[in-house]
């Protein structure tokens, strides 16, 4: 099951770009303008594909949210955070920037919650694993993606690269905890040692040696 969900977020980073692209090619949207992304959902020409290429990826990340608690040790604060994400971003992706003013309302607050979970899933994500060089990677990726959120919203970037950069170093994330987890040394969760028990299950060696050796030791005599 867990192999399964091995590459669904893959998949969603493929889909994603696909879909970006696709959209900005058939609006001839300005990925350098002064527009946010979510305008081309907002255009007849890519609306549908614009939702469509919200909700697929989050369908796939849900999956490999899945595939992440079970292959590295992540808490409770790190599935808050991604699945709250998510949630924001199938609302975003079936409630467009450009209806009504409550609806604007709806998908600008669920788009700022989706950005503000990246940083956040990675930071808990990094605070879960074993110290060593793929712990400090994963440091690594979190400050890298919280620079790229802050540059974001300091409005130094177009609006467009503002948002595409933030994501674009969580899709390196998704690649790395999908293919370099193993190469880093990060043991699987149902690798990791457990407490040790066993003096307590089973006696010591020698004992055993000594009872075989001496059974009448252990008759019980009138």
């Amino acid at each position: 099951m867990r192999s399964s969900r091995k590459y669904t977020g893959v998949a969603a980073v493929a889909t994603s770009w696909t879909v970006l692209l696709t959209a900005a090619a058939l609006t001839r949207f300005n990925l350098l303008g002064d527009r946010p992304l979510s305008y081309m959902g907002t255009q007849p020409r890519s609306a549908v594909l614009f939702g469509v290429g919200l909700a697929v990826p989050a369908v796939l990340l849900i999956a490999f949210h899945g595939y992440v608690r079970a292959r590295y040790p992540v808490g409770k604060g790190f599935s808050t955070v991604m699945l709250a994400g998510l949630a924001g971003q199938m609302v975003a992706a079936f409630v467009p920037i450009g209806g009504d003013l409550t609806a604007s309302r709806i998908h600008t607050t669920c788009a700022l919650g989706l950005g503000a979970s990246l940083p956040l899933l990675m930071w808990r994500f990094a605070a879960g694993q074993q110290p060593g060089s793929w712990r400090r990677l994963a440091y690594a990726l979190f400050w890298a993606d919280t620079a790229a959120c802050v540059l974001g919203l300091s409005g130094a970037l177009p609006a467009p690269v503002a948002e595409i950069v933030p994501g674009a170093i969580f899709h390196v994330w998704i690649f790395t905890v999908t293919f370099a987890g193993a190469a880093a040394g990060s043991p699987p969760v149902a690798s990791t040692p457990r407490a040790a028990t066993a003096p307590f299950v089973q006696p010591p060696l020698e004992l055993v040696s000594v009872a075989a050796l001496n059974p009448g030791d252990n008759d019980t005599r009138d």
